[in-house]
């Protein structure tokens, strides 16, 4: 599928923020095309991310996480990994946990690096 359209022009969509999703082999697949995503497992980009803490909002037209996308789509779905709370214990040091709302309202920490953090909030 095409993906340039507005893109070349410098138009982003907001990024599809869904909770990752398995089958039945525990393998991440796309919880909208069912594809499976195993292999884009790294850092993800999220546009114009809709965070809760309102300084960290005004601060990100563009939030680095680390999980899984699906391309298949002509916007981009990205399926944050499980942060574990703000210290995003469940990651190697180097991140931080930040509350987002995802595209069905529910609202969780995704992992974010610390230093992403730390430049745009002083």
């Amino acid at each position: 599928m095409s993906r340039t359209g507005l893109r070349k022009f410098g138009v982003m969509a907001p990024t599809v923020v869904r909770e990752p999703t398995r089958d039945r082999d525990n393998i991440p697949i796309c919880p909208e095309c069912g594809h499976p995503v195993p292999k884009t497992k790294g850092s993800q980009r999220i546009e114009k991310p809709d965070l809760v803490n309102v300084v960290l909002a005004a601060s990100f037209d563009e939030l680095v996480t680390f999980g899984w996308c699906c391309d298949r789509h002509p916007y981009d779905i990205v399926l944050p990994m499980r942060a574990g709370g703000s210290d995003a214990g469940a990651l190697l040091d180097g991140w931080t946990g930040v509350k987002l709302r995802f595209s069905d309202e529910h609202v969780r920490h995704v992992p974010v690096p610390e230093r992403e953090v730390s430049e745009h909030v002083e």
